[in-house]
C-alpha cells in the first residue's frame, strides 16, 4: 500500500515539473511587442513633453501623430531587420535583442535630426 502511494506521490511530482517547465524566447519579439513598441515610438515622438526621453521638444520638437506614426513603422522595421541580420547564434539572443533596441534609439535620433534640419530650413 505505501508503494502505491509512494508512485502516486512521485507521478503528481513528475506531473507538476512538467507543467512548471517554462519557456521563453528573447529574441524573435512576438508581432505583439513589435507592436507595442511601434505604439510607444509613436507617442514619444509625438508627445511635446520636454521629459520625453528621445523627442525633447526643446531641441527637436514634436511630431505631427500621423507622421509620428509613419516613422515609427519604418523605424522598428529598419531596427528589426538590422538586428536579425546580427542574430546569428542561438547563445547570443539577449545581444540581439540589445542591437534591436540600439538600433531603434539611433534610427529615432537620426529620423529628428533629419526632420529638425528640414523645420529649420524653411
Amino acid at each position: 500500500m505505501a508503494e502505491v502511494e509512494e508512485a502516486k506521490r512521485h507521478e503528481i511530482n513528475a506531473t507538476k515539473a512538467e507543467n512548471t517547465n517554462v519557456s521563453f524566447t528573447i529574441w524573435l519579439p512576438s508581432q505583439g511587442v513589435r507592436d507595442a513598441v511601434i505604439v510607444r515610438l509613436t507617442k514619444t515622438l509625438s508627445s511635446s513633453s520636454s521629459s520625453s526621453v528621445i523627442s525633447n521638444s526643446k531641441h527637436y520638437g514634436s511630431v505631427p501623430a500621423d507622421e509620428a506614426s509613419a516613422a515609427a513603422r519604418v523605424i522598428e522595421e529598419e531596427a528589426f531587420s538590422a538586428a536579425s541580420a546580427a542574430d546569428d547564434d542561438v547563445d547570443r539572443r539577449i545581444e540581439t535583442l540589445g542591437v534591436y533596441a540600439k538600433e531603434i534609439s539611433k534610427r529615432t535620433l537620426e529620423m529628428l535630426k533629419v526632420r529638425a534640419a528640414q523645420v529649420f530650413v524653411r
